[in-house]
């Protein structure tokens, strides 16, 4: 800490914790009239006119030094008439946690609490809590041949004391906040780097990079398809593209001691979506209803990146899986707290709106999209994946997704289509023994094919 021509220091107790993180984030302090003077309002207020005025902060019971902060201006009583309009209406709040400073019973009297201003320089409470530099450091400073961790309230400690315990306390915070970035550091090496990234997500050259690399990676691909908006042709020149992968792991490392990866996704921060499932995650979800899953069964081979002979084999089954499963996820996610929930919520919030803003109109848009394929089901219909262009889905959803739409149109295309299926959705079966028997014979039938494969050992 730099040195002012005349710095003196003094020794503040604080009761508990409380007190001091009450001091820290008001930047408040206050001192009380002892029965004898000189008063320690009139020995800071003295103090503060001659120079700098240091406070060194120790919690009782803690057995150390919490850290230290300069005195911004000098004592002043709350009914004072010079005191600021902040001092009246805001100091008085902490009056209670002042009244537990230390101090000895004997030489309080019962006076006005005098309230003043700090600036902490060093604490340790924002990110290390209770920590503090233990009184076992300073054991063998003293002060008056009485030991320093002996000191009183308001007590004045010389100024090469307080200058070497400002810097203790100064260099064990820069030793906490070393290990924390140590800490830190380690924690971030321990994180695997991620499996795929690229400031490229919608070129040609990105899918054959990130479909090569499962291939070598991971294992074989199943299938490798658009998701989000290009899935259904809903797209605009904004969107981006998020990528959706099946891969197929060596049935050795399913048996063996290196088992494969469920899931992969991509973290927050990258630019480039993907979704990566092995291929027993995603006969998972399958079975579950999982929408996404459930839909590449239903796109056109045009609009695939990458099928095998093995997908067109499930996709041969793919009725199995229009069943109330999948039908009662689509309702979940449309009318839900992130769907109609959501919608509702805000025209409460907002009744004079006549119009959507654009986050709405997204919102609407996904509530929509799912909707109508909830309708496919309940019909019987195959699910249309993707919308055709001059549909009359397409046209509705991309109106919609222009943005500015009016709330009684969002509403009532969303209560027509929660119409009909109401009206129809007793007409869709529950999931079947065959449905489960079919999907496990496929999978069985790429773990067996590919274990088949493996040369004998001798």
């Amino acid at each position: 800490m730099t040195e002012a021509t005349t710095v003196r220091y003094f020794i503040v107790k604080c009761a508990n914790f409380a007190s001091l993180k009450t001091c820290i984030t008001s930047e408040k302090w206050a001192c009380r009239d002892r029965v004898s003077p000189p008063h320690p309002r009139q020995i800071l207020s003295e103090a503060l006119k001659n120079g700098k005025v240091i406070f060194i902060y120790s919690v009782n019971n803690c057995h150390g030094w919490h850290g230290y902060a300069e005195m911004l201006t000098p004592p002043k009583n709350q009914n004072d008439e010079k005191a600021g309009q902040e001092i009246k209406n805001g100091y008085t709040q902490e009056s209670k946690e002042f009244s537990e400073q230390t101090e000895t019973s004997d030489n309080l009297i019962n006076s006005e609490w005098h309230y003043f201003k700090v600036k902490w320089k060093t604490h340790f409470t924002d990110h290390f809590g209770e920590q503090c530099l233990s009184s076992k450091l300073t054991e063998d400073i003293f002060v008056d041949n009485a030991p320093l961790n002996q000191s009183r309230n308001w007590q004045e400690i010389p100024q090469e004391v307080g200058s070497k315990l400002c810097s203790l306390i100064d260099s064990f915070y820069g030793e906490l906040k070393e290990k924390r970035e140590e800490k830190l550091q380690r924690e971030l090496e321990r994180i695997p780097s991620p499996f795929y990234n690229s400031e490229e997500v919608s070129s040609e050259e990105t899918w054959r990079t990130i479909v090569n690399k499962v291939e070598r990676d991971l294992g074989k691909v199943i299938l490798a398809c658009p998701f989000g908006s290009q899935r259904y042709n809903l797209s605009t020149p904004e969107s981006d593209t998020d990528m959706f992968i099946v891969y197929q792991a060596k049935t050795r490392d399913v048996l063996g001691f290196h088992p494969p990866k469920q899931t992969i996704k991509n973290r927050e921060n990258q630019r480039c979506d993907y979704t990566i499932h092995e291929v027993f995650r995603f006969s998972e979800l399958l079975l579950n209803g999982d929408a996404r899953c459930v839909e590449t069964l239903f796109l056109q081979d045009d609009s695939m990146v990458m099928t095998s002979t093995e997908w067109q084999e499930l996709k041969e089954g793919r009725r199995h899986f229009l069943n109330r499963e999948t039908l009662n996820k689509y309702l979940r996610d449309a009318q839900g707290s992130k769907g109609t929930t959501q919608l509702r919520k805000w025209c409460n919030e907002h009744p004079e709106e006549t119009v959507l803003p654009p986050k709405m109109c997204k919102l609407v848009y996904v509530i929509v999209r799912l909707l109508q394929n909830a309708r496919d089901i309940v019909v019987g219909d195959d699910l249309h994946v993707y919308r055709d262009d001059r549909t009359p889905d397409r046209e509705t959803l991309m109106t919609i997704r222009r943005g500015e739409f009016p709330v009684n149109k969002a509403w009532e295309i969303i209560q027509k289509l929660e119409s009909t299926i109401l009206d129809q959705k007793d007409s869709v079966s529950e999931r079947t023994k065959d449905c489960v028997d079919f999907t496990e014979s496929w999978l069985l039938g790429l773990r067996h094919k590919d274990f088949t494969s493996l040369p004998s050992s001798k």
